[in-house]
């Protein structure tokens, strides 16, 4: 055995070798090396069979996992595969090498910066903070807390390279990586920003409720900040479906960044361009985290907005509506068709079921001429869907199975609670609606009989008619019946 030097620095990355030859008549078909000692690794690099009287090596790579001392290494190479060694006693070696070991120390301050001008300033140090480290020569691991100025320090620490963690409820402190070395040791200031969770709320919704193709269509952020802590820097992380590139102006990540202090309410500006395939589905959906930076301090409301882009229609909207059975791991569920139960289509901005359906008795149910949205799906009765997307997408010119890639929407429910009918009957009791005429329809194109009553200038005649009729019928009865006297 032997190293790549004659003595390293505890930090320093150590090299071991190991060279073994088969001094037998015998190949060694299968053998492996193996090792014991502070040294951070033990996976050498394999070794090819070995012939007799031919030498191979071996090598693995480390740190040092103590404090104190050198290294000292013991190495055996095994024999796999039921394989015999005519003298095990010559494969072990054991080998050492001097450490240096180094020590310094690591300090710093932490303060929230709650006028959000990135200065530490009378007032803002951050007491009771937990400081976790972790690192050096042989990850060690060190604990402590700030005081009453802010201030941490770890003394008496192994030099090398360390992460560092903050457990604040209320701030977000960015965690620094520093180096260790004994000599100018690392001292760091770290800034602290609020943490928004509870304290910052957005919304957000377009100014027009529908758009065209190459629209470019105006979104309206509003961030209300209901903390006791000016909120700065924020940014907006934002995308568009199915397609779209948002432009989050001021919030955009990398830009000037948004302040809302505290109480306050901000509105700003962020645009969309509306796509052909927006269009194709009847709407754009955008999405934002917003944050400083977004999901790392803390995350506001869940942010959504859609835009109408109206015209499309789907002449035939086909699916399928299965009683869940068990899930494979690849595929889809396995299911039993569901005969005989309502399925309809809510528009999601207005609320209206749009168009709704039974299914037949191979679960299957078909909506007609439906506009190109995205709705959200309801099924009537005591059923809960699974392994579903709650929103149903209609693409424009959707018809059927056809054409690629329009297919067949599948839904699936397990038991559940009652999902009442959204068409409703009316209460008991009450009055019905007076009935009025009823006029056959005739079939499109087809010409009324003679004599039909088609319009409603025709149907006053026709009424009018049948009364005359009467009158005179009645009048007639009256004179015979003197005449008879």
């Amino acid at each position: 055995m032997w190293f790549d030097k004659t003595g390293y620095v505890a930090h320093e990355q150590i090299t071991a070798h190991a060279r073994i030859t088969n001094a037998g008549t015998a190949p060694a078909a299968e053998a492996r090396v193996n090792s014991t000692g502070n040294l951070s690794n033990a996976y050498w690099t394999p070794l090819p069979p070995i012939e007799p009287g031919q030498t191979v090596e071996s090598s693995l790579t480390g740190l040092v996992t103590t404090e104190s001392g050198p290294l000292v290494l013991t190495v055996t190479v095994t024999l796999l595969g039921g394989a015999q060694d005519a003298n095990p006693a010559d494969n072990t070696s054991t080998a050492s090498v001097p450490i240096t070991y180094v020590r310094g120390s690591y300090q710093g301050t932490v303060y929230g910066d709650r006028n959000g001008n990135h200065t530490m300033d009378p007032g803002e140090a951050l007491p009771g903070v937990r400081v976790d480290i972790s690192g050096g020569h042989s990850e060690v691991s060190r604990t402590t807390v700030t005081d009453t100025a802010g201030r941490f320090a770890f003394p008496d620490v192994p030099a090398g390279r360390y992460s560092t963690w903050f457990t604040s409820a209320d701030w977000y402190l960015t965690a620094p990586i520093v180096q260790v070395t004994g000599v100018n040791d690392p001292e760091v200031l770290i800034r602290g920003v609020p943490v928004i969770t509870s304290a910052l709320s957005a919304s957000a919704a377009f100014t027009r409720r529908a758009y065209r193709v190459n629209d470019v269509a105006h979104l309206t952020m509003t961030l209300t900040n209901t903390g006791p802590a000016l909120v700065t820097d924020l940014a907006a992380d934002c995308w568009a479906y199915p397609a779209g590139q948002v432009n989050a102006g001021s919030l955009a990540e990398g830009g000037p960044g948004v302040a809302v202090p505290a109480g306050a309410r901000v509105a700003v500006d962020l645009t969309v361009r509306i796509t052909k395939e927006a269009a194709a589905e009847g709407s754009l959906r955008v999405w934002c985290s917003v944050g400083a930076p977004p999901r790392l301090n803390g995350m506001a409301d869940a942010v959504r907005a859609t835009a109408r882009i109206p015209g499309g229609l789907a002449p035939k909207v086909v699916g399928y509506l299965g009683l869940f059975r068990y899930k494979p791991v690849l595929g889809s569920p396995a299911s039993d068709p569901l005969p005989g139960v309502k399925v309809y289509l809510r528009d999601q901005v207005t609320g209206r079921v749009v168009t709704r359906a039974v299914t037949d008795a191979e679960g299957n149910f078909a909506f007609y001429r439906v506009p190109a949205n995205t709705y959200d799906v309801g099924v009537v009765g005591p059923w809960r869907l699974v392994y579903t997307d709650p929103e149903f997408v209609v693409r424009d010119g959707e018809n059927g199975l056809d054409p690629y890639p329009y297919n067949q929407h599948r839904l699936y429910v397990v038991p559940g609670p009652d999902q009442p009918d959204p068409d409703a009957a009316p209460p008991p009791g009450s009055r019905p609606a007076p009935a009025g005429p009823v006029v056959a329809k005739p079939r499109p194109g087809a010409t009324p009989p003679a004599g039909l009553a088609t319009t409603g200038v025709e149907l006053t005649w026709l009424a009018l008619g049948g009364l005359l009729t009467v009158v005179v019928g009645t009048g007639l009865l009256l004179a015979t019946r003197r005449r008879w006297r």
